[in-house]
């Protein structure tokens, strides 16, 4: 996009800036000029504009950018035009048969025009933005375009059909077959999806595209009907990119224009033609508007500016907005409650229509120079955990195992007596006006529930199912509660004097599956969720787990959960694995906040040992030892077993324990002549402490 300095120095004051300032100013408010050139007596801008801000595609745009940015009005006029004889609508009418591809048509009829070369200011203006002067009408059309960013299209009216005296402007989709000749000399075979400017006989114009040489203005052109309308952009965009037709017209119009910018580009092309072509232009446009567009209202937060931008309170003050938006025809429109500002958006800038456009355009205009360039934590600086309620942590683990392919699982909190005693519950609460047997006790666990939920879908032909449910677990009977009291019962006294001991859980059943896929999913929850939960061999294991294939899971040495398979006495469900967890206990540790670190700047070192040890040690009993063994955990950046072996070369009640250990040194490269002793000694603590040998 091309724009004049001289052309904008009409419209808003820039007289005390050079293109140089000019180009930077744009530049900083994301118009990108790419290069100036001078032609004679001006300055050719080159502006790069993004495919959302149709509105800068003319000198009105930019001239509007400007004057928001140097805080002042420009300086933009209604045109005025001098209407002699008869009225248009004696000469044309207009029927849009397609609503939706063209809310607005309008077009002026004039009359005893001269067709010949355009006064040498209108050819130098379209020369220096690289375009080639035509004729003084063609001219006019395209130096509006420019300057207001509204296409026009001029027919010759002597060339169309006028069946009834009148000519019938039809706004139509193509025809089956239809051919039109376009204005560079080529057929066109058009599609029904192609939306064209017709006459009662034939195609004119491919709409917002090109026009057609059946009715080309010429020398010997006498009478002109001057369209100026409003098209929707998707289906320009489709008919330009399916013909490989980029014109200066389709690249606006697939952009977005303003409707309401229609009738005001027509009269500045009217008036101006009339000046340098003569004629007379008939009383009134012909303008067939069904349905008026009207600005929309967007609220903004300011509070939300704040937080997204980190801009200082005294750049985001609401009079400030509220300048800053006028400067670029956004008006105040009232408040929308006590924390937002509502602001009405005008037509000609279809990219805003939610509150993060609006924040996206007062940080455009403040200036990118005034955001800091780290953003400050909301958090306080002695709070790691964010304020998390069970609501939100339940909704990510929902989320998270979904996408996992769990199913979500939603049963009753009370089930059958008998059931539960089967898994070893032997005192639950019970009901005292049961609806049945089934329902005559309150739940200790997820778990009876989620394998009903298998039995039922087993019978139902599913397999391999996977389910998970959260919610609420009553663990035995509150001593300093009370018996409910069905008059005094509300959500205010029920919670610190319920009659039960509450407790959230999350569980979950894998049929017929590994452990070891169940520990993954779990491990990446976590990771999620980022509390340090370790697995260790279970010291309390609820007497439905698997007692030798089951692991308890502890976070800072309390008991959270555990993970294993049914005991072998649930024979219909011996290779199903579960998982239970105590949210409650959790929830203080999960979604810490995250630090950013940089990549590494020294490199490390790798270090590998392979142990023998009694076939009762565990691995994680090694990684221990490597946690805690002092001189090392400065420059520990992990540790992990990457291999267990029995068999072949290894004694009997022995196994092997391979562990990787990666050091590194944030502050300098570690030498090798320091980190042998320490590893020399690491493997004498192992073992010591765990009667371990080198594998050799």
């Amino acid at each position: 996009m091309h724009v004049s300095i001289q052309t904008l120095q009409k419209l808003v004051d820039i007289r005390n800036y050079s293109a140089e300032q000019i180009a930077e100013m744009l530049t900083m408010v994301g118009l990108e000029i790419e290069s100036q050139k001078s032609f004679e007596d001006d300055t050719i801008l080159e502006v790069s504009v993004t495919p959302n801000r149709s509105d800068a595609l003319s000198h009105y745009g930019i001239a509007r950018e400007l004057a928001a940015i140097l805080q002042t009005r420009a300086k933009f006029s209604t045109p005025t035009v001098k209407e002699l004889g008869g009225s248009s609508h004696d000469v044309a009418q207009v029927k849009i048969e397609a609503k939706k591809a063209c809310p607005r048509y309008a077009c002026r009829v004039i009359e005893g025009v001269e067709i010949k070369d355009s006064p040498e200011w209108l050819q130098k203006k379209l020369t220096s933005l690289g375009l080639k002067p035509i004729n003084n009408v063609v001219d006019v059309t395209n130096w509006v375009l420019f300057e207001r960013g509204q296409p026009l299209h001029a027919f010759d009216l002597n060339k169309l059909a006028k069946p009834n005296g009148r000519v019938l402007i039809q706004v139509r989709h193509a025809l089956e077959d239809e051919v039109l000749t376009t204005l560079d000399g080529e057929k066109r075979k058009l599609l029904p999806s192609d939306l064209v400017i017709a006459d009662a006989e034939k195609a004119l114009a491919l709409a917002g595209v090109m026009g057609g040489q059946n009715s080309e203005v010429d020398t010997s052109t006498k009478n002109i009907l001057l369209e100026s309308a409003y098209f929707a952009s998707t289906g320009i965009r489709k008919t330009a990119k399916r013909l490989q037709m980029s014109t200066d017209s389709s690249y606006r119009f697939e952009r977005g224009t303003d409707p309401n910018g229609v009738i005001l580009a027509l009269d500045r092309a009217a008036g101006l033609i009339q000046e340098i072509a003569g004629g007379k232009i008939r009383r009134g446009p012909v303008d067939v508007y069904p349905h008026i567009i009207e600005p929309i209202e967007v609220s903004l937060r300011p509070a939300r500016l704040a937080m997204l931008s980190a801009l200082p309170k005294s750049e985001i003050e609401p009079v400030k907005l509220r300048a800053l938006f006028l400067g670029l025809g956004i008006e105040t429109a009232g408040r929308a409650g006590h924390e937002a500002l509502k602001f009405r958006i005008p037509t000609y800038r279809p990219d805003i229509t939610e509150e993060i456009d609006l924040i996206e355009e007062a940080i455009r205009m403040i200036g990118f120079k005034h955001v800091p360039a780290e953003l400050t934590s909301h958090q306080s600086a002695k709070e790691n955990i964010i304020d998390l309620t069970l609501e939100k942590l339940e909704k990510e683990i929902k989320s998270f195992l979904s996408h996992l392919g769990f199913h979500e699982s939603i049963n009753y909190v009370f089930g059958s007596l008998s059931e539960y005693q089967k898994f070893g519950f032997e005192d639950p609460i019970r009901l005292q006006n049961p609806l049945g047997e089934e329902f005559s006790a309150l739940r200790q666990s997820l778990i009876p529930g989620l394998l009903s939920n298998i039995r039922l879908n087993q019978r139902h032909g599913a397999k391999k199912l996977a389910l998970f449910e959260t919610g609420v677990l009553f663990d035995s009977k509150n001593e300093q509660g009370s018996k409910p009291n069905s008059k005094s019962i509300s959500m205010t006294n029920m919670a610190p004097d319920a009659y039960a001991n509450e407790t959230l859980s999350l569980a979950g059943v894998m049929q017929d599956e590994d452990f070891y896929k169940l520990k993954g999913v779990l491990e990446s929850l976590f990771e999620r969720l980022r509390p340090s939960v370790c697995f260790k061999v279970p010291t309390n294991l609820p007497s439905y787990y698997h007692p030798g294939q089951s692991a308890e899971l502890l976070l800072n040495d309390e008991s959270v959960g555990f993970i294993g398979y049914l005991h072998p006495s649930f024979k219909e469900h011996a290779k199903d694995c579960i998982f239970e967890l105590n949210l409650d206990k959790i929830k203080p540790y999960c979604l810490k906040t995250v630090t950013m670190q940089p990549l590494p700047k020294f490199p490390g070192i790798e270090r590998d040992l392979a142990l023998i040890v009694d076939e009762d040690i565990l691995g994680g009993d090694i990684l221990e030892v490597v946690h805690a063994f002092e001189p090392i955990q400065k420059i520990l950046e992990d540790v992990s077993i990457f291999d267990v072996y029995q068999g072949k070369g290894i004694d009997k009640g022995k196994k092997s324990i391979a562990i990787s250990i990666a050091l590194r040194d944030k502050k300098r490269t570690l030498k090798e002549n320091e980190v042998q002793p320490i590893v020399d000694e690491l493997t004498e603590k192992l073992c010591k402490k765990l009667g371990a040998t080198i594998r050799g």
